[in-house]
């Protein structure tokens, strides 16, 4: 085995997850709809196994799906992520990936359920081919996808997560730490009502459907942040 693809995921909570769209979601409507975004991302990831390439799982509590949530796992590796911020969080799961055997990793979060398959595979083609690290940038200056050759802690340590200056950041530390870190094309994460809109808009076209059924049943229609504006 020479290759991980690990889906970076929180143990889905009522209150602890989507907070940034209460409102103009309930925490209810944030749950049902994170949930979605996990079940899509689940079967994305699964969708990309295959020989020399193992899958997984990580969560930040301990945690056993169940449900829609179980079935679109299957027999994927769990794990938990362990104690710390974000970044010593990620830092662990390359260090467990390497230690493992896998020669390239690459993390994608839950937050972005509309991921195209393209980025993950082209992360690992640049990983493949000389690349110490290889990111896609989030539109909200973080970043959705983050892939390496091996552990480099120096990517992870200090960094401001959740603002707007996670990517600057990571490339500056990049540049000073001597890394090769290739950037390949932007997606973006929903965690806001204007990132919640275009999400919207896409699971309305054919291609975004097909990519993020839960998605596109959580939200409904008239779609879900609109209708509840609209009643509140």
């Amino acid at each position: 085995m020479s290759e991980r693809l690990i889906l970076f995921a929180k143990r889905p909570r009522l209150g602890a997850v989507k907070t940034r769209l209460v409102p103009p979601l309930s925490a209810e409507q944030a749950l049902a709809l994170y949930e979605a975004f996990l079940e899509d991302q689940i079967r994305f990831v699964r969708s990309l196994a295959g020989p020399g390439r193992e899958i997984e799982l990580s969560t930040d509590k301990t945690w056993a799906p169940e449900g829609k949530l179980a079935a679109a796992a299957g027999e994927m590796t769990l794990t938990e992520q362990g104690t710390g911020d974000l970044g010593d969080r990620l830092h662990r799961a390359f260090v467990r990936s390497r230690a493992g055997g896998a020669e390239r990793t690459v993390i994608v979060g839950a937050d972005a359920p509309t991921l195209p398959p393209d980025r993950v595979e082209e992360a690992f083609r640049e990983l493949a081919t000389g690349a110490a690290a290889v990111v896609s940038p989030a539109d909200d200056g973080g970043y959705v996808l983050i892939g390496l050759a091996d552990p480099s802690p120096a990517l992870f340590d200090e960094i401001p997560w959740g603002g707007s200056e996670v990517m600057e950041t990571t490339r500056r530390r990049a540049e000073v730490e001597g890394i090769a870190l290739v950037e390949i094309a932007p997606w973006y994460d929903v965690d806001e009502s204007e990132s919640l809109g275009r999400l919207e808009r896409e699971i309305e076209t054919p291609a975004g459907l097909c990519r993020a059924p839960a998605t596109a049943r959580a939200l409904g229609a008239p779609p879900l942040s609109r209708t509840t504006a609209e009643n509140g």
